[in-house]
């Protein structure tokens, strides 16, 4: 089409050179022009007359890609780290099942009360010794709260497990916070793949906590992530690690702020099974045939949808607890004093312990009588009469009739 173009403009422009066109030859000039117009028209309805193009529009000049832009995340700044873990701590132990792996089940699982001795693989039942909680503590260094849950094995590898410690800060028997770390950990303390998780409606434990309900969908559990790795309101909220001095110990530290108080209830979980917070109370989400049991009388073995995961029974801190407080351990029975009567010890004789012959006797206190001592007071030689008869009393240091 442009060469068209030029063609009709050269042809037009030709006739005008060395005169000055009359009126008549302008129009027959238009008249030619529309002509031919209306013929390309009709030969190719595509092609349109247009102005010659410009040499600057038939050199196209690439548009460079527009470049994604990158949000780079400011790195997260520490203030503060947890240090050297104290020694003073109260401690809570829990059933070991190494000693049944070889039988693939565990003793000690009690679905119903939320308390669970669950180390096994889903339906194969193969021991995970590095779930198997067996001791766990907690200790106290302004600011710091340290956990440490001690498990049967060191963790492997390429384990995601996760390690919480769980807190009920209002003594209600419900769970109101869950501070958890996900495998692998480093031995320095870190928030890597720390989380804490809040309850903002108080249904942790369903409508009567620790005790296994029918499911309600309502219920979600901890349903706030208000630590995750560093991002939150307080960026040194919460630390983990694996102690570098024992490997089968997990050492998490969190805040005082975190709780707001002194006095609370405490417990220690593994889960490499089920891992979903917002599902606490376990037993309230599952039914015992789905969660299936671990021991083998059971009519529900193997574990199904509940494999993988420990916990302890909880425990408390700040204060010593007197009543039965929902997931708690046993309190140890104080046993009642036996009220004894009080014996008045013996006295000897106001006047002192009398005279026998020439032997002075002696007050005994053990038998509360005044006696001659039998090394002192002898028989006589020949012994005593045999008339009468007589018989030696050494009491009385003389023969006395039988």
């Amino acid at each position: 089409p442009a060469m068209l173009v030029i063609l009709i403009t050269v042809g037009i422009g030709c006739s005008f050179i060395g005169s000055t066109p009359s009126q008549k030859e302008v129009i027959a000039a238009a008249v030619q022009t529309l002509s031919l117009q209306q013929t390309i028209n009709s030969l190719s309805p595509s092609i349109l007359i247009t102005s010659s193009p410009t040499p600057e529009a038939l050199t196209e000049t690439p548009t460079p890609p527009i470049e994604p832009t990158q949000s780079l995340t400011p790195a997260i700044s520490h203030s503060l780290q947890p240090g050297d873990v104290p020694t003073t701590s109260n401690t809570v132990t829990d059933l070991s099942s190494k000693a049944y792996a070889l039988e693939r089940r565990s003793i000690g699982d009690n679905f119903t009360k939320n308390l669970y001795e669950r180390p096994f693989t889903s339906q194969v039942m193969d021991y995970q010794p590095y779930l198997d909680i067996t001791k766990s503590s907690l200790a106290y260094a302004a600011p710091w709260y340290y956990m440490t849950i001690l498990v049967e094995g060191e963790i492997p590898a390429d384990s995601t497990a996760t390690y919480a410690a769980e807190l009920d800060a209002d003594l209600d028997g419900r769970g109101d916070f869950y501070v958890r770390v996900q495998a692998p950990l480093s031995t320095a303390w870190s928030t890597d793949r720390v989380q804490v998780y809040r309850d903002t409606n108080n249904d942790v434990g369903g409508g009567i906590p620790i005790t296994a309900e029918n499911n309600n969908p309502l219920w979600n559990g901890y349903d706030e992530l208000m630590f995750d790795s560093g991002k939150g309101a307080d960026p040194d909220l919460a630390w983990a690690r694996q102690d570098p001095v024992n490997g089968q110990q997990i050492q998490i530290a969190f805040k005082s702020t975190l709780l707001g108080v002194g006095e609370f209830v405490w417990g220690a979980w593994s889960d490499e099974g089920v891992q979903q917070p917002a599902w606490l109370d376990y037993n309230d989400h599952f039914t015992i045939a789905q969660a299936g049991h671990p021991s083998t009388n059971s009519s529900d073995y193997p574990l199904k949808e509940m494999a993988s995961l420990d916990n302890t029974c909880r425990w408390a801190f700040g204060f010593k607890p007197i009543k039965m407080i929902p997931g708690l351990c046993l309190i140890p029975v104080t046993p009642t004093p036996v009220v004894r009567p009080t014996r008045t010890p013996c006295q000897p004789p106001p006047n002192g312990c009398p005279v026998f012959g020439s032997f002075a006797s002696h007050w005994n206190p053990k038998t509360c009588q005044c006696e001659v001592p039998p090394t002192v007071c002898q028989p006589p030689p020949n012994g005593c009469p045999v008339t009468a008869p007589y018989v030696w009393d050494p009491v009385k240091c003389k023969c006395v009739l039988r």
